[in-house]
């Protein structure tokens, strides 16, 4: 049903664009993707909201999309898997870290730290990922997103580090500054390949349930 929606909605737009064809199908899953999308951010903030944990969430979102924007990373063929882990993970690490926050300080000073190493190690023998749908064919272009990805996570370590000096007149603070650097571990493992295995072997296990 939901679909035969999209379908409508490209058809609809195909013809006052005059558009080919061919070019229908892909609209219709473009519309799809960007719903998919849109509810998938809504609904993460939502939940991140009536957690309690709402400033966590947003700044769990903030770094893995500018991550991922250059690094790239595994993640799930069926967008409707990507949203449901989106929208556990995140205010999932945003609880997390307020929990931690609660903690030593040294909590946090170790955390940010393997963050920092873990980004550099992830970026240097993993990035950037490509997939079948999107393959990175250029040198230039692999290289390219290489450095970006290490001046992203050298730009995310540095907010980090600057946060700190914030944890002194914001109490929400430094459980925001420990779900940003939990988020930025969590996405360098979406560069490994064990997170590739991880994704693919979700991938088969809800195809298998579809089929029967």
């Amino acid at each position: 049903m939901e679909r035969n929606v999209y379908q409508r909605m490209a058809l609809f737009l195909s013809q006052q664009n005059q558009l080919a064809s061919g070019k229908t199908a892909e609209l219709a899953y473009g519309l799809e993707i960007l719903f998919i999308n849109g509810m998938n951010l809504l609904l993460t903030i939502l939940i991140g909201f009536f957690l309690g944990v709402l400033p966590g969430t947003i700044a769990c979102i903030i770094v893995a999309a500018a991550y991922r924007h250059t690094a790239g990373g595994a993640h799930s063929r069926s967008p409707w898997i990507c949203a449901i882990a989106t929208m556990i993970i995140f205010p999932t690490l945003a609880c997390l870290g307020n929990f931690l926050s609660n903690g030593p300080p040294y909590y946090s000073y170790t955390i940010i730290t393997a963050a920092a190493l873990i980004g550099y190690y992830a970026v240097h023998f993993y990035a950037p990922v490509d997939s079948p749908q999107a393959p990175i064919i250029s040198p230039q272009r692999r290289q390219k997103l290489k450095k970006y990805s290490y001046l992203v996570v050298s730009l995310l370590v540095l907010s980090l580090i600057l946060m700190e000096a914030m944890t002194k007149y914001w109490l929400a603070a430094r459980g925001v500054q420990l779900a940003a650097a939990l988020t930025l571990i969590w996405v360098s493992f979406n560069l490994s390949d064990a997170a590739a295995s991880f994704w693919y072997m979700l991938d088969n296990q809800h195809n298998s349930k579809n089929r029967r």
